[in-house]
């Protein structure tokens, strides 16, 4: 059974002890109760009783009955390898839509959040909130060993023009300002994400100007890889190099202030329950 322990000089109380039923049990480690009121300190711990008996009574599935769809996004936000920023944004609406409903009913919630907010929505914007609300209840079903959630997927076209001809490259390039225009010139001729390119340092670990190599540390798989440099990088970033005294640390991307470019890979997000709505749908 559960019992009290008083604790500190503001006399706080404290639950520990076992809750049985049958040959299963649960063990409580002591947690505090935050009041130093003995009717508030009892009446919570009857209830944490009656909540632990049910469990198990019922089993995982009690967890389910007894909890609300925020429970699922909680743990989706405090999982080990946190979600990007844009669908911690997205938990933050759903969150605020759906976030007392019943995780005994994930697909009701799911079908009163589309048709709250996602009408009008481009289909995969709406599938990517499918998608996260998804792996937010997966997430939590699966720190309560239950089956996981599965929700038809919104199909829409993905096809996409990836190229420009040539000219169109080059004009492209020369419309930009001329700070701007050598990470352009990176980013058309090899491709590296956004931040990536702008927070390259020179030397081996980033522009080798000694060996005409280039190494980009794609952080989103986990694969890092030197090439040789593209001549039209070369070309651009050559007089950089040298006006600078030909440095081997260092940003190779200044601002027009002569300052490196804020990493907004690392920038921090509020929480899904406190986070504010998109700015855009979709």
């Amino acid at each position: 059974m559960l019992s009290f322990r008083i604790r500190g000089k503001n006399g706080i109380y404290y639950i520990r002890g076992t809750v049985a039923l049958g040959r299963e049990r649960i063990t409580v480690k002591e947690f505090s109760t935050k009041t130093s009121d003995r009717d508030a300190a009892s009446h919570l711990m009857a209830e944490y009783e009656t909540k632990l008996r049910h469990q198990l009574m019922f089993g995982p599935a009690a967890i389910v009955a007894q909890g609300k769809i925020a429970d699922a996004f909680e743990s989706y936000l405090t999982k080990a390898k946190p979600p990007c920023p844009s669908d911690v944004l997205r938990i933050g609406k759903l969150n605020g839509l759906i976030g007392d409903f019943s995780l005994r009913e994930p697909k009701q919630a799911w079908e009163h959040f589309r048709r709250a907010y996602l009408t009008g929505h481009d289909p995969a914007g709406q599938d990517r909130y499918r998608a996260v609300f998804q792996a937010a209840i997966n997430v939590h079903h699966d720190l309560h060993d239950l089956p996981p959630l599965r929700i038809k997927a919104i199909p829409f076209d993905n096809e996409r023009v990836r190229f420009l001809s040539k000219e169109d490259r080059d004009r492209l390039i020369e419309a930009y300002s001329p700070h701007i225009q050598p990470i352009i010139t990176l980013l058309a001729f090899h491709g590296p994400r956004v931040q990536t390119a702008l927070q390259l340092p020179w030397g081996v670990e980033g522009v080798d100007m000694e060996q005409g190599s280039i190494r980009l540390n794609h952080s989103k798989n986990a694969v890092i890889r030197s090439v040789p440099m593209h001549p039209r990088v070369m070309d651009v970033l050559r007089p950089i190099w040298e006006k600078r005294g030909q440095p081997t640390k260092g940003h190779v991307f200044l601002n027009r202030l002569g300052k490196p470019y804020s990493d907004t890979r690392k920038a921090k997000i509020v929480s899904g329950a406190a986070a504010p709505p998109c700015g855009r749908k979709g």
